[in-house]
């Protein structure tokens, strides 16, 4: 395996490539698996997500970007404060209605404008933008401009998500929607979305089992799923010499499917695992899960969670005194964040040494202008690539398709990902295309390698760890690839 990092099996053992079917052509598109329960563990239970009402839905968010508004825009992101409110200083919007005008292409964006997850929005939004104006300034699609129409989905309020989906797609008049950015949120708006007559991208959703849903071939993941991410973050909990680990993770799709996903790779390394729970996300203590957790005298933890509710367990682990300083701490790319130490307590030192993995910003061998554009703006990087790829390989296929109708971009998405033509960005993918090429777009996450359901087949993955001042560094090793 290229890049490894060591495991059980020696310096030169490879992971199991967990996405061994080629790539195939998209069309047709069936799903072939009955939906599976994403819940497995004891004292796992399946609910529907709660609802809180609805709240800090932002206006329609609709953006003709030009040099003035990009100017605008590296100040949106390097002013943002962390505090998940939806930043002033973005450009004017003009409220999108009906359907699209001729010539033109209109994205929703379903993101987290409120709850946990806000505190990443800027990381999701950015590389939109920088896609936008790329496109844009390439002639846009279809002969117009391509646009943005924004609603919140809400973090885990499937009511939220429900109500942004329906108003891009009802009032907006959207071709496409990228979000929500919540795997739980998104097996929740399954069915409307294999209904509608929109395609729905995800550039930050990894739970395994979203595969397994009937999606209509409506539905494609940029992001690659935690049944790769596990193998993953088992390999760093291997390599630092770990033989007995403690599991708990949030109770939903993305933390069981995580959570089961490490749990096996660390049984095939080996590794004993005496603690695999889930615990509410909406909980008030966790006490008695920490103290679970204390009593199975596990060597290391992996804590899978989004950043309030893990914040909220790490808290509880240091109270027990099983904080990172005393058992060594793992997590995924829910639980990383420059602010996240503020969910845990009153210093960033108390996150100091939690180490985890995550879908790797700029995988290694991979060569895109967005990476250099993107670094411009000082924004954090999280799904921030993956968003971007979501965002011009949805124009890209309007382009080919010569159309916003949904099956002929359903079919196009299948042709420009595995075409005959290597090309980078918009411009020189759409020239191609315009000179009658096939072409295989280039993605600034890597490989754009899709099965038949439309996901990509590999992942590569950072290792990074907090800082003594709350900052998740990527450390100096390898990526970690899986799949490839």
């Amino acid at each position: 395996m290229v890049g490894a990092v060591p495991t059980a099996g020696g310096p030169n053992h490879e992971r199991r490539h967990l996405a061994g079917v080629p790539p195939s052509p998209l069309r047709p598109r069936v799903s072939c698996r009955p939906a599976q329960p994403a819940c497995s563990r004891q004292m796992c239970s399946r609910r529907e997500p709660p609802s809180w009402g609805v709240q800090g839905m932002a206006s329609t968010w609709v953006r003709m970007v030009t040099a003035v508004a990009a100017v605008g825009l590296v100040a949106a992101a390097c002013g943002d404060d962390g505090d998940g409110e939806a930043s002033d200083t973005t450009t004017a919007s003009t409220e999108a209605t009906g359907a699209p005008t001729e010539g033109g292409l209109v994205i929703g964006a379903l993101l987290p404008e409120s709850g946990a997850l806000s505190a990443i929005i800027q990381s999701l939004r950015v590389p939109m933008d920088l896609a936008l104006e790329e496109i844009n300034g390439a002639g846009g699609v279809l002969g117009g401009d391509v646009r943005i129409a924004a609603a919140d989905d809400g973090t885990d309020d499937l009511t939220i998500a429900q109500t942004g989906w329906d108003r891009l797609v009802s009032s907006d008049g959207v071709n496409a929607v990228i979000g929500p950015a919540s795997s739980t949120l998104t097996e929740g708006l399954m069915s409307q979305i294999a209904s509608s007559d929109v395609l729905a991208c995800s550039g930050s959703n990894t739970a395994a089992g979203l595969e397994d849903l009937e999606d209509n071939g409506r539905y494609f993941g940029l992001a690659p799923n935690d049944n790769l991410q596990g193998p993953a973050l088992a390999e760093v909990v291997v390599a630092d010499g770990h033989g007995s680990v403690a599991i708990l993770v949030r109770n939903d799709t993305y933390g069981t499917g995580f959570g089961d996903a490490v749990a096996e790779a660390l049984g095939d390394l080996g590794v004993d695992v005496p603690f695999n729970e889930a615990y509410d996300p909406e909980g008030d203590s966790f006490t008695a899960e920490t103290e679970r957790l204390a009593a199975s005298g596990a060597d290391a933890a992996v804590v899978i969670g989004f950043s309030t509710d893990g914040g909220k367990v790490v808290s509880a682990m240091i109270e027990r005194g099983i904080g990172p300083t005393t058992l060594p701490l793992y997590t995924g790319d829910g639980m990383q964040g420059s602010s996240f130490w503020e969910a845990v307590g009153d210093s960033p030192a108390l996150v100091q040494g939690i180490k985890g993995t995550a879908p790797a910003a700029a995988p290694e061998g991979v060569e895109h202008p967005f990476q250099e554009q993107f670094a411009a703006t000082g924004t954090d990087t999280i799904f921030s690539a993956y968003i971007y790829d979501c965002f011009t390989t949805l124009a890209l296929a309007a382009e080919a398709a010569g159309s916003t109708d949904v099956d002929a971009m359903i079919e196009a998405m299948g042709e420009i990902t595995s075409g005959d033509t290597p090309c980078v960005g918009f411009a020189e993918c759409k020239e191609l295309l315009t000179a009658g090429d096939s072409i295989k777009v280039s993605g600034a996450s890597g490989p754009l390698d899709l099965n038949e359901g439309g996901h990509v087949t590999s992942g590569a993955y950072d290792i990074w760890q907090y800082d003594p001042a709350g900052e998740p560094q990527t450390l100096d090793e390898p990526q970690i690839i899986i799949g490839r």
